[in-house]
């Protein structure tokens, strides 16, 4: 399998970072230092551009401008998308097919599926263009911060190996990206040295991870009382506490670059390396919709690259507390002047633990696939036993249910004990805030 695994990793690599990837990376490049009209200038340039192909092409638009009798182009900048009514992931899920463009559909796209932070199960479509956009963008992130490509450990959630292996090697290796993937399912405290092992061998710059998983991987090395550190840690999928980072930086000696993005990629937010987070004001139009009497704002996003399923005014469900909510006056020192936000309160995932004390961390794949499934929930009490609370459409079968059991089953452990219960609601937690892993164990038990 090593050989094929090899090719695909170039054919990836191939295939995200061709002409198109540096030619938008040059441009970013650019783009990044833009003062704010400048900002307003290409955003504009780019919104009348993809409206007018929504009118043209996307049947679900071409119903709601004719419903409106809006004029297209009468959307001439930012204000102008106020015009259009939101849109959220129910809304997405119901017009799938409408919101696929029938001009540029094609077999370079790539289907993107997502439970989230929502619990919903959901599905998006990219163009080529737009895949090799999204990686141009996080690639300036990466350089910003230092890593020209330098040798890289993996702790992403990927399934690496099966997650019945109960025996090394947890990881293989990325020769396109010069990168060792390692599996989040099997870091234990039974296999942990054999981890820290490989890190030593291998001896990477930087770390790419979730939190919780770069946490845990933190706990491991402390506990063993070895001291390593990396040029750069690179954080992404989940929310980052205070505490979390501070306990990962201070054992790996190293500061953390943070990423929020989501699979409808209509938002992204990065860390700069001066500590500020920014929203990208180049990779999408962000829209701050006021929550009632909390202060933080919800992120609405407009892509402006997916010809192949735009997303117009794009309700995320994840919100922000910000520094500044209008463009600054003076550039930040990294030399942006993208709008500050203090405090992301995307995700917040858990982690479920397995009978062998493996720490799943993602759960998205579980209920993807799975019929009449609205939300899903993840709760935890005992090592080795969960219960998966489903808010259905009322029409959830034995069949959906054995579904469940079997893609748990897979992504955790044959081991594990699964539950299934449907309830009526699932409640939100701080902030209205949908939680996907609830578990009441101590961390490395």
């Amino acid at each position: 399998m090593k050989g094929p695994f090899k090719v695909q990793c170039w054919l990836k690599k191939l295939y995200r970072h061709g002409p198109r990837f540096q030619r938008h990376f040059n441009t970013l490049k650019h783009t990044q230092s833009y003062k704010p009209e400048q900002l307003l200038a290409y955003q504009s340039k780019m919104i009348q551009k993809i409206v007018l192909h929504c009118y043209q092409h996307v049947p679900y638009y071409q119903d709601l401008f004719r419903s409106l009798k809006l004029d297209p182009h009468t959307i001439q900048g930012p204000k102008d998308l106020e015009k259009l009514p939101l849109l959220d992931k129910r809304t997405v899920q119901e017009n799938y097919d409408r919101l696929i463009s029938k001009k540029h559909y094609n077999f370079l796209c790539n289907m993107g599926t997502t439970s989230g932070s929502t619990g919903m199960p959901g599905k998006f479509v990219r163009d080529f263009d737009a895949i090799n956009f999204e990686h141009a963008v996080v690639w300036r992130h990466w350089r910003n911060a230092g890593d020209m490509g330098k040798r890289r450990v993996s702790l992403r959630g990927e399934i690496i190996v099966p997650a019945s292996q109960n025996y090394p090697p947890f990881w293989r290796y990325n020769p396109a990206n010069r990168e060792l993937q390692m599996s989040s399912y099997h870091l234990s405290r039974d296999n942990c040295a054999d981890y820290i092992e490989k890190i030593l061998d291998f001896k990477p710059q930087v770390l790419y991870c979730g939190p919780s998983m770069g946490h845990v991987l933190a706990k491991f090395f402390r506990l063993n009382q070895v001291d390593y550190q990396f040029d750069a840690i690179f954080t992404s999928s989940e929310s980052l506490d205070p505490e979390v980072r501070a306990y990962i930086e201070d054992v790996f000696q190293c500061q953390i670059y943070d990423w929020y993005g989501q699979a409808e990629r209509v938002a992204a937010i990065g860390q700069c390396a001066h500590g500020q987070y920014h929203i990208q004001e180049d990779y999408s139009v962000v829209e701050l919709l006021p929550a009632p009497e909390s202060g933080l704002y919800e992120l609405v996003g407009t892509q402006l690259y997916n010809y192949v399923m735009p997303l117009l005014r794009y309700r995320t469900q994840d919100f922000v507390e910000m520094r500044e909510s209008v463009y600054p006056q003076m550039a930040c020192a990294c030399g942006n002047y993208f709008r500050k936000v203090e405090r992301i309160l995307g995700r917040s995932y858990g982690y479920l633990l397995t009978p062998e004390g493996y720490h799943i961390a993602i759960t998205a794949h579980i209920p993807v696939g799975v019929d009449n499934v609205i939300e899903t929930q993840f709760y935890q009490e005992k090592k080795g036993e969960v219960t998966l609370k489903v808010l259905t459409n009322g029409n959830f079968t034995e069949s959906d249910r054995e579904r469940l059991v079997f893609n748990t089953l897979k992504h955790t452990s044959p081991h594990m004990k699964v539950h299934v219960m449907e309830v009526d609601d699932i409640p939100r937690g701080p902030n209205g805030k949908f939680i996907n892993i609830i578990n009441k164990m101590e961390s490395l038990n």
